[in-house]
């Protein structure tokens, strides 16, 4: 194909960078299809995905009606694939916030925002999307063919990136207020993927001819997928809080950074051991896909418990039905943190109404200097579990 004016040449542009992001996120579709996890975060991913993959065909026939190339130039198919474009960019941003709030919900349950509200603000936009052809009130056709914006043009257009960017900033400031490492790395993560989509949103309302919004999309979500990865090996698969590696590697740090100390503070490193009371009876009464449910209950009290921390914090399946958390206290924060997880393990299971109950043994300790090592530090932590265990076999025991 002879590429005679300069037009021609954009047009081609446009469309094989359209089509290579299609590819690119295609490819990624294709491995989150096929992967075992089925985490909630796991699946918004995917419905992003599939978004961006619709916004990406759908931005390459748009182009190819104001061409020479396939689609008649008639006013019609312009409109039509200007609405379907701009709708598709609406669901789009709302997969994102949607995914955005996903990420949330791994650092704390309870969200401040209702997920069901969150699509609220996209209705007057799709609205307005779709009357346009007759309101010409977000853009219009002229009488040479050319696409004019329309007054509400930038509102629209403020309104579906302003609502990512809020969400982006409200990460940022999650990000900024807590010390908590898991926390911090998940709100850092919602943060940054928020950036290259709000430049390419912003490319985009200046400059048609350029597809900035489509390889922003694939931008973020290239950033997102490296994300993914890495948390399959630092997270476990089941409660979707750290795996053993991580948490010690946190203890590990923490303890080096404390025996490097010339003197201690009151500030003290704390270790809490936990596991779950006659877990293997309910794996063996109820099945081992309730056994699965005790587990992820218990990660999502342990959450829940550590989601307002803002010191230096880690939550931990170390294997089986045991948990640890790592946590830079005062002994008044550890016994309350300690109170706390108990009092949210009774409120999970009137949650659950499950046939069993879940109860944990919790023994907690400080570092001390004399424990030279975190494997010292963890034996002691392990045997107060224990001791704690006894006490709770007890009192079940007593109760029969």
């Amino acid at each position: 194909m002879n590429l005679k004016t300069v037009q021609e040449a954009l047009t081609v542009s446009y469309i094989s960078f359209d089509a290579f992001c299609a590819l690119i996120i295609g490819i990624l579709i294709y491995t989150t299809v096929n992967d075992v996890d089925r985490t909630k975060k796991r699946i918004h991913l995917l419905n992003e995905l599939i978004a961006v993959t619709l916004y990406c065909i759908a931005d390459f026939i748009w182009r190819l009606a104001f061409s020479d190339y396939g689609i008649p130039r008639t006013v019609f198919s312009r409109y039509i694939t200007n609405v379907i474009m701009y709708i598709i960019m609406a669901i789009c941003s709302y997969a994102i916030c949607r995914f955005l709030v996903s990420i949330w919900e791994i650092v704390a349950i309870k969200l401040i925002i209702p997920t069901r509200l969150i699509f609220i603000p996209y209705i007057p936009i799709i609205i307005a999307i779709i009357s346009t052809p007759w309101t010409h009130i977000i853009f219009s056709i002229n009488e040479n063919g050319e696409l004019v914006k329309g007054p509400l043009y930038i509102i629209i257009m403020i309104l579906l990136f302003g609502y990512v960017i809020a969400f982006g900033l409200m990460s940022l400031a999650l990000y900024f207020r807590t010390e908590n490492d898991f926390a911090k790395e998940q709100y850092f993560l919602s943060s940054l993927y928020t950036v290259p989509v709000v430049i390419g949103g912003f490319m985009h309302y200046y400059n048609w001819a350029v597809p900035a919004f489509a390889i922003g999309f694939t931008i973020a979500t290239l950033i997102i997928y490296i994300f993914q990865m890495r948390d399959q090996v630092s997270l476990d698969a089941l409660t979707g809080i750290n795996n053993r590696r991580q948490g010690e590697r946190f203890f590990i740090e923490q303890i080096k950074r404390i025996n490097e100390e010339p003197h201690s503070t009151i500030d003290c490193l704390y270790l809490f051991m936990m596991d779950l009371n006659k877990f293997k009876a309910i794996n063996d009464t109820y099945g081992h896909t309730e056994g699965d449910k005790a587990l992820i209950a218990t990660a999502e009290v342990l959450k829940e418990a550590c989601s307002h921390i803002r010191r230096r914090c880690i939550m931990s399946r170390f294997g089986g039905d045991e948990f640890v958390i790592g946590v830079v206290f005062t002994p008044e924060e550890a016994h309350l943190l300690h109170e706390k997880i108990q009092h949210l393990i009774k409120e999970k299971n009137d949650e659950l109404n499950a046939p069993y109950k879940i109860s944990i043994s919790i023994g907690f300790t400080y570092y001390k200097k004399e424990y030279k090592d975190f494997r010292t530090f963890l034996s002691n932590a392990d045997k107060l579990m224990y001791e704690m265990k006894e006490i709770a076999h007890r009192e079940a025991d007593s109760k029969e």
